[in-house]
């Protein structure tokens, strides 16, 4: 078992070069993680962000949702500099108006991706170690492996039949009986981009989950079925009762 200590894991890693020259970079054809580091960047340009894109950067930003300002831009180290870097972000369909969200910090960097692929009614996991509680009742838990990131070592406890896990990668199925079955670490490792992949109870590029019920270790789940929401795929899956 892999550590999940890593954050940029299957995603490609580019990184804003500090060299004080406005640029502009343009979205691979992957899941693409674009690394801010502190310095002087300059006033960049993200062009064809898409989806299962994401934004690593140096600072806290906020821990909300961030929108671009009245001129479409997103300071990234303004806290320290009132003249500080100036970040644009088009989105792959054009739009230069994309809201982010948060999902956390690790491993030296604060995570943010397209805040539209967060469905209404879905509990986030960050890239942090979460802990979720769902005795409260039904509850859906949505992972966003699509992104190439580590989203951590995840806990939910008394998870029950009307309790969903969605993901934007397929999980592992050895056998494709859609029938997932945890291995000897009795924890759901998550595939990442490119995924599902064997290796991935080795590597766990996702991610993991510990799937507690009432009465003990959940093991087994069901994949219940696919949709897809203005381009993305999500993948649910339960216990089918």
């Amino acid at each position: 078992m892999a550590s999940n200590d890593k954050l940029i894991t299957t995603a490609a890693s580019v990184v804003l070069v500090s060299d004080s020259v406005d640029g502009v970079t343009v979205g691979e054809d992957k899941a693409t993680a674009f690394v801010v580091t502190s310095g002087d960047i300059g006033d960049e340009t993200i062009l064809n962000f898409r989806t299962n894109d994401s934004l690593i950067n140096y600072r806290l930003i906020s821990t909300e949702a961030v929108a671009p300002g009245p001129n479409g831009t997103i300071a990234v180290d303004a806290a320290e500099s009132p003249d500080g870097d100036m970040l644009s972000i088009v989105a792959a369909d054009g739009s230069e108006t994309l809201n982010l969200r948060y999902l956390g910090n690790k491993d030296g960097g604060f995570a943010y991706a397209d805040a539209s692929v967060r469905l209404s009614g879905f509990t986030e996991g960050y890239v942090t170690n979460d802990t979720f509680d769902a005795a409260s009742g039904s509850t859906t838990y949505f992972f966003d492996n699509a992104l190439g990131l580590n989203l951590g070592f995840d806990t939910i406890d008394n998870f029950g039949s009307d309790d969903m896990i969605v993901t934007t990668r397929r999980i592992y199925d050895a056998d494709d009986s859609e029938t997932i079955t945890f291995g000897a670490n009795k924890v759901l490792d998550l595939s990442g981009e490119g995924g599902p992949k064997s290796t991935d109870g080795k590597l766990n590029p996702g991610g993991q989950i510990d799937v507690n019920g009432v009465s003990g270790d959940v093991t087994v789940l069901d994949f219940l079925y696919a949709r897809e929401v203005n381009g993305v795929t999500y993948y649910h899956y339960g216990i089918d009762a």
